[in-house]
């Protein structure tokens, strides 16, 4: 395994098996992504493909000018606070043909398929009528959030899911 910077982007690449998995900045340093991000499906480093098929633990954290980000159809993991403390984040896509996560009906959010969870959300998203749980710290310091709908689907929501949402007034 090594680390990585491709296209601005940090990776660990799995020289065995050719994938790639976003990771946070060397040293524990959070990254400063800014604007909009799209992950491809694959990477190419040394003249070798890697398949991109995770974003680790915090890759994106504290990444506070982070406007958008796409996820490929190839990644099929998502490490915990992956998204967390991105306050202007707007927009999650999650490409058509992924297998693990959705981003069903526009709703610029990350949704776990089979379980009709919302694992991560932003401060437009909209959740979908099929979800059935939010996840614990889905809208952390989602800081810019001012409103949201839960529909009547929803049946449990996860600790500190709303954490740190200044402007959530309803």
């Amino acid at each position: 395994m090594k680390e990585e910077i491709i296209n601005g982007i940090n990776y660990r690449l799995d020289e065995d098996n050719q994938t790639a998995e976003v990771i946070e900045r060397r040293g524990g340093i959070y990254n400063d992504y800014d604007g909009d991000i799209i992950i491809p499906e694959t990477v190419v480093f040394n003249g070798v493909n890697y398949r991109v098929t995770s974003i680790g633990k915090n890759a994106f954290s504290c990444c506070k000018s982070l406007k958008s980000i796409t996820i490929p159809k190839s990644v099929t993991s998502v490490g915990e606070k992956a998204l967390d403390t991105c306050s202007s984040l707007t927009a999650i896509k999650v490409a058509k043909g992924n297998t693990v996560y959705d981003s069903r009906e526009n709703c610029n959010a990350l949704i776990h398929t089979t379980t009709n969870t919302l694992i991560r959300g932003c401060q437009n998203t909209t959740i979908p009528n099929s979800i059935t749980s939010i996840a614990d710290y889905a809208f952390d310091s989602c800081e810019s959030l001012k409103s949201i709908i839960i529909p009547d689907s929803v049946t449990s929501v996860g600790n500190e899911a709303f954490c740190l949402c200044k402007s959530l007034k309803s």
